[in-house]
């Protein structure tokens, strides 16, 4: 079985996107909250992508949005240039636990 994925983008430019869908400032939580956990009753697993380029900070801000939502196991790959979901770049992923 499958287990369901969800993947956060943060692209250069500050957008952040939820799988390929763009999330205006603000909605994250509600839009992380609208998220139905797996059929045992875990969230689903989440990539979180991000620019190296990004402010540490802005990072930070959704890793604190993902653990207020309930999703505490976070992968973390950091592109090396990106602009939008889709868009290629050499990254390197690093597995995280973010239970603070």
């Amino acid at each position: 079985e499958d287990k369901q994925q969800v993947t956060i983008s943060m692209a250069r430019d500050g957008a952040v996107y939820l799988d390929e869908a763009p999330v205006a400032p603000g909605e994250l939580a509600d839009r992380l909250a609208a998220i139905a956990p797996g059929a045992d009753g875990k969230p689903p697993l989440v990539t979180l992508r991000a620019d190296k380029g990004l402010d540490y900070g802005r990072v930070m801000g959704v890793m604190g949005e993902l653990n207020r939502a309930g999703f505490t196991a976070i992968s973390l790959v950091t592109v090396a240039s990106a602009v939008e979901p889709g868009v290629s770049g050499q990254g390197v992923s690093a597995g995280s636990d973010t239970d603070q």
